[in-house]
C-alpha cells in the first residue's frame, strides 16, 4: 500500500531534496508540492493526502497557520530550520520534527513512524470486532479504560489527559494518535479537546458541559460537531 505525500516549502534546494528522499520509500508517494501556504490550504481542499511535509515559515501563511486553519488535517511532519517551534508544533499534533538539514536516516525514521499509525487506523477502520476498551501508558504503568467511561481527552503540550469520573491520567501521547483508535461517540470539539458525546449534558452556544467541566468548541470543528450532534436524533 502506497501512502500520498505533500511537500510544502518555499526554498527550492528544500523541496528538492524531499522529494527525492520520497522517491527512495517504497511505499510512500508524492501527491504534489507547494512553495507557499496559500498554495498548500488550497491543494488540501481539493485533493487527499496521508502525510504533510511542511515548513513553518512560509510567504503569505506559515505552517503554524495552516495547522491551525485546517479543520482535518493530515498526518504532519514540520521540517523547519527554527528549533523553537518543536513544543508548540506537539501541540498542534505533529508526529513529528525534523531540523534542517535533514538526512535520509531521519526522514525515514519519521517517515516509519507516521507509516505505522497510519496502518493501525486501517487496521482498526477494518476490524468489524474492535474491543470496548483500551490500555495508556503512563509513567511506570499500563493503564486500562473502558471506552464508555471516558468523558474527554485534553492535549496539555506532548502529552495528554484522559478523563474518566475522578480518574485524570496524563500520557505522552499525541491528540491525533488516540483519536485514531477511539469509536465514533468521541467527536473533536477543538485542537486540544475531544469528547465522548455519551456524557454531554449541554451545550451551551459554543461550549460543551461535562459535569463540573466546560470546554470551548472553536470554529474549525463547530460544523463538524454540530452535525454529527444533529444526527444523534436532535428534536
Amino acid at each position: 500500500m502506497k501512502y500520498r505525500c505533500l511537500i510544502a516549502d518555499d526554498e527550492p534546494p528544500a523541496r528538492k531534496l524531499l522529494s527525492d528522499y520520497v522517491s527512495k520509500v517504497r511505499n510512500l508517494e508524492l501527491s504534489g508540492v507547494c512553495s507557499n501556504g496559500v498554495e498548500v490550504v488550497k491543494f488540501l481542499k481539493e485533493n487527499t493526502v496521508d502525510i504533510l511535509l511542511l515548513d513553518i515559515r512560509m510567504p503569505l501563511m506559515t505552517g503554524m497557520d495552516i495547522l491551525n486553519d485546517l479543520p482535518e488535517r493530515p498526518l504532519t511532519i514540520l521540517v523547519t530550520a527554527y528549533e523553537e517551534y518543536a513544543l508548540k508544533g506537539y501541540e498542534l499534533d505533529v508526529i513529528d520534527y525534523l531540523m534542517k538539514p535533514v538526512s535520509f536516516e531521519r526522514f525515514q525514521k519519521a517517515i516509519d513512524k507516521a507509516i505505522e499509525y497510519l496502518n493501525v487506523q486501517v487496521t482498526a477502520d477494518d476490524n468489524s470486532e474492535k474491543p470496548d476498551y483500551f490500555f495508556i501508558k503512563t509513567d511506570t504503568r499500563i493503564v486500562k479504560f473502558m471506552f464508555a467511561e471516558v468523558s474527554a481527552v485534553e492535549a496539555q503540550r506532548e502529552y495528554i489527559k484522559i478523563i474518566a469520573g475522578a480518574r485524570k491520567v496524563m500520557s505522552l501521547v499525541s491528540l491525533t494518535s488516540i483519536a485514531n483508535v477511539l469509536p465514533p461517540d468521541f467527536v473533536r470539539i477543538h485542537r486540544s479537546y475531544i469528547i465522548n458525546m455519551r456524557h454531554i449534558d449541554e451545550v451551551q452556544s459554543n461550549e460543551v458541559v461535562i459535569g463540573k467541566e466546560i470546554y470551548p468548541i472553536s470554529r474549525n470543528y463547530r460544523e463538524t460537531f454540530f452535525e454529527k450532534l444533529g444526527n444523534r436524533k436532535l428534536l
